[in-house]
């Protein structure tokens, strides 16, 4: 499979309409949520890891990743560098002392769910040049009541290879995911927002303490490939590029030197 990396630089031309059109998709929204991005890794390797480490008599899980990604909006119009892959380096920490629960019995094959992560990722621009570190997209989790039922949750049946780690935010509980983007802007009326993280080829397969009432914590560490999708509810709207800020501003700033000069009345 072929990648493009977007380029930052365009026509003066094409960078003002870019910026005259993500004004007038900024009145659009739409009724149900849309998954505006998106993600893959650059390769297969173990970029994740899930880990339980118990100090005295508390046990913390930690959800970790950082490594190079494929970063791509889309589901909205203009979409930012033309909906094409971003080279985008990529981080995740979260945490959580909250033990886990089991769907039925803990046995083989049976779900678990462990709630109360807290913590941040980040997707910023890895191409090298003026935009370099840019912020394409980050959230925040946060635990905004019983860490038993908020927060970010990882989810995975016992034995399995695959997991996944999601979050939310919903009308009555705005703040327990937040989104922020140099490139699309987040409505104050969104009343959706999902991040949703999948993790693939844990090694070694999903495990968990032995359960007291069917709550435990995973088991020792796993590393995972992973992908993910963003979604909101309205989506976002487009800002324009940093480029395009820069350029349309110094145009501005050019024809007001112009006219301090009376070359243009």
């Amino acid at each position: 499979m072929t990648i493009k990396i977007a380029s930052k630089f365009n026509s003066l031309g094409c960078l003002i309409a870019t910026g005259a059109l993500a004004l007038i998709g900024a009145g659009s929204a739409s009724a149900t949520p849309i998954t505006f991005a998106q993600f893959i890794e650059t390769n297969g390797f173990q970029d994740w890891t899930i880990a339980a480490t118990t100090s005295g008599s508390t046990t913390t899980t930690t959800v970790a990743e950082s490594g190079l990604t494929y970063f791509s909006f889309q589901g909205v119009s203009p979409q930012p560098f033309g909906g094409a892959p971003v080279l985008a380096n990529f981080s995740l920490m979260a945490t959580s002392s909250s033990l886990g629960n089991c769907a039925s019995n803990c046995g083989p094959g049976d779900g678990f769910a462990q709630a109360g992560y807290s913590g941040t990722f980040s997707f910023t621009d890895g191409v090298a040049g003026a935009f370099f570190g840019t912020n394409l997209l980050s959230g925040t989790f946060s635990v905004t009541g019983s860490p038993a039922t908020t927060g970010a949750q990882l989810i995975s049946n016992l034995g399995s290879g695959n997991a996944s780690f999601t979050a939310s935010a919903t009308a009555g509980n705005l703040n327990q995911l937040v989104f922020s983007s140099a490139y699309e802007v987040f409505a104050p009326t969104t009343t959706e927002e999902v991040a949703s993280f999948s993790l693939s080829s844990l090694i070694p397969n999903f495990a968990i303490t032995t359960p007291v009432n069917n709550q435990a914590y995973p088991s020792g560490s796993y590393t995972a490939a992973g992908s993910g999708t963003f979604s909101s509810n309205p989506p976002p709207t487009v800002s324009p590029e940093p480029s395009t800020v820069f350029l349309i501003g110094g145009g501005m700033f050019g024809l007001f030197l112009m006219r301090r000069k009376g070359l243009l009345r």
